[in-house]
């Protein structure tokens, strides 16, 4: 089947590039600032800090809505990107990956919903639920770019599968060809 493409312009990579540099961008703010967030407030708990735990209280709004909101947009700007530039590519990265993208789709409703709650429950939940809360949102996020970066890792990882069909090789990136030779790390490989 032949599917249309859009060609807005000669670098088409360029915005796949541009849109995914912002995802990631953001991305590795959802991730660090949810551990700085959990392990602030523990801290500012401990200490009985009033002046850190006010802050962290703040930060949390700004941080919602720069990983929900920008984050999730540049999301769906990535599949609209490649989907429109390249629907072939998009096609068999989608057959070959729906579990992994579905898991990440799971681990993702998962950080947006602890997110919610725990930027809207500093008032209303005890201190050990809501800093448990955050911990869930840390591990999701987390486990959110564990599953996207298999995908990622065999997308940029050239190789020689004997069964690219296999998903535990190609998520794992192993190889089961012969392994190139590369001078001096070869001899220590």
């Amino acid at each position: 089947m032949s599917y249309p493409a859009w060609e807005p312009c000669a670098a088409n990579g360029l915005i796949i590039a541009v849109v995914g540099i912002l995802h990631v961008f953001v991305s590795h703010f959802a991730i660090g600032g949810g551990l700085y967030l959990v392990l602030a407030e523990t801290h500012a708990r401990r200490k009985n800090n009033a002046d850190l735990l006010a802050y962290v209280e703040r930060h949390s709004r700004f941080f919602a809505l720069l990983t929900l909101v920008f984050g999730a947009v540049t999301g769906v700007g990535i599949w609209i990107t490649i989907g429109l530039i390249h629907p072939v590519g998009t096609k068999w990265l989608i057959n070959s990956f729906v579990w992994a993208w579905g898991i990440e789709w799971v681990f993702f409703l998962v950080e947006i919903a602890a997110a919610l709650a725990y930027y809207y429950g500093w008032k209303r939940l005890s201190p050990k639920v809501h800093i448990t809360i955050g911990w869930i949102y840390f591990a999701a996020a987390w486990l959110s770019l564990f599953a996207v970066n298999g995908i990622l890792a065999f997308m940029l990882t050239p190789g020689d599968w004997s069964h690219p069909e296999d998903f535990g090789t190609a998520f794992l990136t192993r190889h089961s060809g012969p392994q190139p030779s590369s001078g001096l790390l070869s001899a220590w490989f």
